[in-house]
């Protein structure tokens, strides 16, 4: 991530101080935020914060690029944070298979400020028996969605100016979030009555259709030679309540896709494991979810609350201007929260009504950038 000119002495000293905090954030869009399978978690376009020169930071005028890459499988299905193994042991669980690619790009224009802008791209696919002749038929068929998703774009400053700061520092984000996704994507449902195009499952959907603002927070801290803390929050204002998408499902509350709120959040401790190679090793945890009610709107329609827990390990290598990245976030506590068209449903028919989905064991997520 460094320019040629920090090679060496400075390239040594730079990294020893600030690896292990800034880059353990793992800040691109695929790579330290969102991921879950049948929960509809999309990525939230943060950026990578660069180091260069200027203190070890991205200087004025400096530029950074990256691709990042995440792979997602989910099958093990949550009612609550009760597992229900008896989808596997049948047969009847659904699968989620992910692949999300980010193509990002940031900006200095000064020193305390970072603008940075996210191009993302998914293929998806979602194998299922009930989605078509029903559990009881046995018959597996798979829907597939891919394309576009939604642009990001935003705006980061550190509070502390760089230059006197290299043990630690704390970067606020606002951004915005396009409905570039396509959010009414179809395939072909077979069912006893023949096929049928219809929408795909909103979890692969591309997009949500809405108009978003995201919130970011990270702060690094130095603690001892090679040592350092790291902590993140990030949050995805969607306004809109429901959008155009219809869900072919039996609840009356659940006849659009609703357009919902994102959060994550993630902290551990980096170490310098080998200095010569620009090698670096983080180790925390992270949560990443869908409230049940959006922060600002209302939350009608369907949706999957939930959130899963993840212990994260992360291996960076940082050779000249190049930062390798590559982490496997591992579930240890996953759950579907009851939705507010749970609720309502089940108030007007006396049952107790709970949603289920399914959750990865884990995630992969790798990513390359490169300063220029």
């Amino acid at each position: 991530m460094l320019t040629n000119n920090c090679v060496g002495g400075r390239l040594l000293g730079v990294w020893r101080r600030l690896v292990p905090g800034v880059f353990a954030l793992g800040w691109m869009a695929g790579q330290g935020l969102w991921g879950q399978g049948c929960i509809a978690v999309r990525g939230t376009g943060s950026c990578i914060l660069g180091l260069h020169e200027y203190g070890g930071y991205l200087g004025p005028g400096d530029w950074q690029a990256g691709v990042a890459y995440r792979w997602i499988r989910s099958d093990r299905h949550f009612r609550g944070d009760h597992e229900e193994p008896q989808r596997q042991a049948l047969g009847t669980e659904v699968i989620n298979d992910q692949h999300f690619f980010d193509l990002s790009a940031l900006y200095a224009p000064v020193a305390r400020v970072n603008l940075g802008l996210t191009l993302p791209f998914v293929y998806s696919t979602r194998s299922s028996l009930y989605e078509h002749k029903g559990n009881a038929s046995g018959e597996r068929y798979t829907t597939t969605a891919g394309g576009l998703a939604d642009l990001r774009a935003a705006a980061y400053v550190w509070l502390w100016d760089p230059a006197p700061m290299p043990h630690g520092n704390v970067s606020v984000g606002l951004g915005a979030k396009f409905p570039t996704g396509d959010y009414g994507a179809t395939d072909t449902f077979q069912t006893n009555a023949g096929p049928v195009e219809r929408p795909v499952d909103q979890s692969i959907q591309p997009g949500d259709g809405g108009w978003g603002m995201t919130l970011e927070i990270t702060a690094f801290r130095e603690l001892w030679s090679h040592a350092s803390a790291y902590a993140q929050a990030s949050y995805l204002f969607n306004p809109g309540n429901f959008n155009t998408t219809l869900t072919n499902r039996r609840n009356p509350y659940e006849e659009f896709n609703s357009i919902t709120d994102q959060y994550s959040a993630r902290a551990g401790l980096s170490y310098f494991i080998v200095p010569p190679w620009g090698l670096s090793l983080s180790l925390g945890g992270r949560i990443d979810g869908v409230p049940v009610e959006d922060a600002i709107g209302d939350s009608d329609g369907f949706r999957r609350p939930g959130y899963a827990v993840y212990v994260e390990p992360n291996l960076q290598l940082a050779r000249g201007p190049w930062l390798f990245s590559l982490s496997a976030p591992v579930a240890v506590y996953r759950n579907r929260e009851q939705s507010l068209a749970d609720m309502r449903w089940g108030a007007d028919t006396g049952r107790d009504i709970h949603g289920d989905a399914a959750f990865a064991d884990f995630l992969i997520l790798a990513n390359i950038s490169r300063q220029f």
